[in-house]
Formats: C-alpha cells, structure tokens, sequence
C-alpha cells in the first residue's frame, strides 16, 4: 500500500481529504506542521507529500523546497495545494519550489485521487494539470 504524508493547514479539517485518499487505497498519515514531516522523512520515506501551503512554521513552498534538498522528484514526488492562494503566481511558485502538481481547493475528491495517481506514476514528470 502507497503512503502519503499529509500536511494540513488549520484552516478546514483534513479528514475529508483523509478519509477519502485512505478510501482511495493509500496509507494515509496526518500531520500538522512541516517539522513534523522533516521529523518523519527522518526515520521512514513515503510514496508521496501532499503539502497545504498555509502551515505552522515554514510554508508549504518552503517545506517542499527543503524536501527537494534530500529527495529528487522522481525519489519523492510533492502535491501542494491551498484554498486561500490560487493565483497563477502561486501555482508558478509551487512548481518552482519542486512540486509536481499544485491543486486549488475546492477540488473534487475523486479529481484529487486520479491526479495523484497520476504524479505517482510518472513518479517526477511535472503535472501542470490541477
């Protein structure tokens, strides 16, 4: 099974997009803050990130360009995703950073999991299509 390390923002509740990834077939695991996830990629490497941009600490642009320090897309793909920033400014600073797909929340589950099965599978190919 395919796991996914989940970093959410405070702004709405995870679980949704929780429960439906897990419902999806992924091990889903939850976390609030990118230290959480540096602590994390410390001990164990996931399949694949999924960064809100608004979080506790370094943002989620930061989190994945410290993540691109260690892991190559291709070793770790990165999604990162937001309600609030949905301009193309942001999603040009996404693909800057190392993501390999930015999504605009609110997304359709369903979209969200087809997309993610997607950047698995090209495991680092840039998937511009959120």
């Amino acid at each position: 099974m395919q796991e996914i390390f989940f970093v959410h923002d405070q702004q709405e509740s995870p679980v949704p997009r929780k429960d439906f990834l897990e419902m999806a077939g992924y091990r889903v695991t939850p976390m609030r803050s990118g230290a959480e996830c540096f602590e994390q990629l410390g001990t164990r490497t996931p399949d694949l990130v999924m960064l809100d941009v608004l979080l506790e600490g370094p943002n989620g642009f930061e989190v994945c360009r410290r993540i691109r320090e260690r892991f190559t897309a291709a070793e770790l793909p990165v999604v990162l995703g937001s309600m609030v920033y949905r301009s193309r400014v942001y999603r040009d600073e996404a693909f800057a950073s190392g993501a390999q797909l930015y999504v605009v929340r609110p997304a359709k589950l369903d979209d969200l999991v087809a997309q993610i099965r997607t950047v698995l599978a090209a495991r680092g190919a840039p998937t511009r299509t959120a």
